[in-house]
Parts: structure tokens; sequence; C-alpha cells
């Protein structure tokens, strides 16, 4: 066990939650056990009750004005499932809310054929899971 000359002090606020830099300050200070970080991500998982084009996520806890989020979204689908789903961001995020495009494709016979894929309107029981990162 390390004997300090001059014991570390007591932080005078909360650590940022996330940074892309170094740490900050040099004075050593420790933080007391019950310190919560700011959460830099929403996340949320709901399920399609349809075979649905666009999704509009509203963000559980709103990001501060004038951010624009990173967002991501993907389909988990049933297992043993042929066809393939894109989920696209239609526009540009806001602080509350993004919008997600869904499409699912299919390589049928007739596609095969023709050599293409297709899009396929059946209604699929799928779940959405969607994440948004302050930048």
């Amino acid at each position: 066990m390390p004997i300090w000359n001059d014991p570390p002090q007591p932080a005078q606020a909360a650590p940022p939650g996330v940074t892309d830099t170094s740490a900050q300050g040099s004075i050593t200070r420790y933080a007391m056990e019950n310190h919560t970080h700011a959460s830099k991500a929403r996340k949320q998982i709901v399920v399609m009750g349809s075979a649905a084009t666009t999704y509009t996520w509203t963000y559980p806890t709103a990001f501060g004005a004038g951010v624009t989020p990173v967002v991501s979204g993907i389909v988990q689908v049933p297992a043993g499932n042929q066809d393939l789903f894109n989920v696209q961001v239609l526009g540009t995020p806001t602080n509350t809310q993004c919008q997600f495009q869904i499409n699912r494709v299919s390589a049928g016979l007739l596609s095969l054929l023709l050599g293409a894929l297709s899009i396929n309107p059946t209604p699929i029981a799928a779940t959405l899971h969607m994440i948004a990162l302050e930048p």
C-alpha cells in the first residue's frame, strides 16, 4: 500500500461522462462512491407490429439542444430467416428523434431468374434494436 505525502482530495465536480481526449486536470482527486456520469447513449429495443417501412424513434431522454447524435439500427429476425433487412437513417437525426427506413429483401425464384433481389412486403415478426450516441 503506497504512502502518500499529499493524500488525494475529494473531487469538486463530477467527471465528464465520455471524452475522446485524455483526462483533464493535474490535481490528484478521488470521487465519492455514489457519483454518476451523464449518459451519452440512448438505447431501445422495439417489436415492429407489421412490415413497417419506416419507424420514428423518439429517444427516451432528449440530447442537449443542437446535438446531432450518431444513430444506428439493426433488425433481429427469427432463427432460420433467409431474408435480408436493410435499415437506413432517413434525413438528419435531431436531438429528440430520428427516423429509420426498413426494407425486407428476398431472393425468391423469380429474382434468381432475373438476377436481382426483390422487396418483400410480407409481414414478419421482427425486433428493431436502436442506439444513438452523442458525438
